[in-house]
């Protein structure tokens, strides 16, 4: 009996991975003809209540084939026993049918990620220039990805800076409903353009902003992501804390939060409030 409950049980684990297995997104609403980006939520469901808005993002690079990538969340895939999620942030943006409310982001509209600044990399005292190192999104799984080109993006040295576009919404999200996603990858590439040459050891951050083509929706606030290789966590904490955002629009992704989690149990209280506020502002 013992031994068939555990299989059972295992089992379902095993369901429940393939049922969620989205991987890491990005909460995005619009707030009264705003995208506002919120919490990164490590695998669906992404739409069950509203988070807490975010702006900086520290998480790992992380080893995948040879190439390092942003890894927000590190499960382990059990049958595969390598990464589930091998990279990320994407974006779900679902939200807004939830709770019955109307759609936001309009049918046919698209939302892009543009890069907005160039990569730097902490040198102990500022964020400066990284040389030839460079940071490109992408959809897929392709890190070579050369076509289309609003399916990747690339950082440079100088504007104009690249961008990339999520696939065009759906009446109603489409299949997926309020869990609707867009997942991406984020890989590093030490000599600008193989991504198999080496990452500088450190510690990297890359500003962005959400833009959409639909009238009266206006560009999120720029957000930023902060990656570390092999950085010390006091070397991490230092680098985020020169841009001068306050601790509650920092999330900390498998890297040591300096500060606990108190301020993350206290956005938790916060939920019930935050979601009737902002259904309050979408309907009105």
């Amino acid at each position: 009996m013992r031994t068939r409950a555990f299989a059972l049980a295992v089992f379902a684990a095993l369901i429940t991975t393939t049922v969620h297995a989205h991987g890491p997104q990005i909460q995005v609403t619009d707030d009264n003809g705003k995208i506002v980006t919120r919490q990164l939520i490590l695998d669906a469901p992404y739409s069950s209540a509203v988070t807490g808005i975010k702006t900086v993002y520290v998480m790992p690079l992380a080893e995948f084939n040879g190439t390092y990538y942003s890894r927000p969340n590190d499960a382990v895939d059990p049958i595969l026993g390598v990464s589930a999620f091998p990279s990320g942030p994407g974006f779900a943006y679902g939200y807004d049918l939830a709770d019955g409310g109307s759609q936001q982001f309009a049918p046919g509209s698209v939302l892009s990620l543009a890069l907005t600044d160039r990569l730097r990399r902490w040198d102990s005292m500022a964020f400066v220039d990284v040389g030839a190192t460079q940071l490109k999104a992408f959809r897929g799984s392709n890190v070579n990805i050369t076509s289309p080109p609003e399916n990747f993006a690339v950082t440079s040295d100088s504007s104009p800076f690249d961008s990339l576009d999520l696939p065009a919404v759906a009446t109603n999200y489409g299949s997926e409903g309020a869990e609707v996603h867009s997942s991406l990858r984020y890989a590093m590439s030490g000599d600008g353009s193989d991504p198999l040459s080496v990452t500088p050891d450190g510690v990297y951050v890359v500003r962005m902003q959400l833009t959409s083509n639909q009238n009266g929706v206006a560009a999120s606030d720029p957000f930023f992501f902060v990656l570390e290789k092999n950085a010390s966590p006091d070397v991490v904490t230092a680098a985020v804390s020169s841009l001068g955002v306050t601790a509650p629009l920092v999330q900390w992704l498998a890297v040591p939060e300096p500060m606990g989690s108190a301020s993350e149990f206290f956005g938790f209280l916060m939920l019930g409030a935050a979601r009737f506020e902002i259904r309050r502002g979408q309907r009105q």
